[in-house]
């Protein structure tokens, strides 16, 4: 019995590495027939990729003809508005000291708590640099306020969001005016508003210039939530290390416009009595 179950034994141990080894032998022939056969199938899929991927180039390229030819008629359309605009501004003498200037200095801001504002800062140029009181300052963000007092080396800058700040501002969709006012906190209030309706939350607020204090079209902030029209700044969103300055002329007094118009009047209008005596 010992030597029968050892022959049963090894004759079944061969007739399982046979049973094993056949379907692995099977495999390595199927598998090239199985490549060689498929090998046109795959070819002709490459074709078709190859052709709907050329019909969608077409179709981009056809959109895109389009669009150029689009904004081809718009740009000359544009240059038009553009010579016929300068045209109506050189017959009508149109003064457009009004837009932003181009020339800005830069100056670093450090923070200013002896100051006589509660919401102010510092600024590293002065009068020196060409800095001068009532001057506007921005950061990257938008408007940070202006000059309110110019030294030879340094500035100081009223905030938006102090309580002393009152700017004139616009809605840059409705075009509704309104004075921005500070509350010594981060939501300014607008203030002297005509119509409520004209103001929605989201609404962009920019300089109107209606104070001729600033130039018109600086970004300041967006209408937030709420019942009150309080105002998100731009320029609180970001750390304010550096700062631009624009040089802007305001719009002289008509006293001085008269000052200057006749230097030689004193305080009364009266005329020197000297060029009278010079005369007779």
């Amino acid at each position: 019995m010992i030597v029968l179950s050892a022959v049963l034994l090894f004759t079944q141990r061969d007739a399982a590495t046979e049973r094993r080894s056949t379907p692995l032998l099977a495999s390595d022939i199927q598998a090239p027939v199985a490549v060689w056969l498929s090998a046109p199938f795959r070819h002709l899929e490459g074709a078709v990729a190859d052709v709907e991927g050329g019909r969608r180039a077409l179709q981009e390229n056809k959109a895109l003809r389009d669009e150029l030819t689009s904004l081809r008629v718009d740009n000359a359309r544009l240059q038009a508005q553009q010579a016929r605009l300068q045209r109506l501004e050189k017959l009508l003498a149109v003064d457009r000291t009004g837009d932003i200037p181009d020339y800005r200095i830069s100056a670093r801001a450090v923070s200013d708590p002896s100051g006589p504002f509660v919401r102010s800062l510092l600024i590293a140029s002065g009068r020196e640099n060409g800095v001068e009181e009532g001057y506007a300052v921005l950061s990257d963000a938008g408007l940070v306020g202006h000059v309110v007092s110019a030294g030879q080396r340094s500035a100081r800058v009223l905030r938006l969001d102090d309580l002393n700040s009152r700017v004139a501002v616009i809605s840059e969709r409705s075009g509704a005016r309104a004075i921005l006012a500070g509350a010594n906190n981060d939501r300014p209030m607008l203030a002297f508003v005509a119509d409520q309706d004209d103001w929605q939350v989201g609404d962009r607020v920019l300089t109107s210039g209606d104070d001729g204090r600033l130039p018109e079209g600086l970004p300041i902030g967006t209408v937030l939530p709420g019942d009150r029209l309080a105002v998100e700044l731009d320029f609180l969103a970001t750390p304010i290390d550096w700062v631009f300055v624009l040089p802007y002329s305001q719009l002289a007094d008509p006293s001085d416009v008269d000052i200057a118009l006749d230097p030689s009047a004193d305080d009364n209008g009266d005329t020197a009595s000297a060029t009278t005596e010079e005369a007779n």
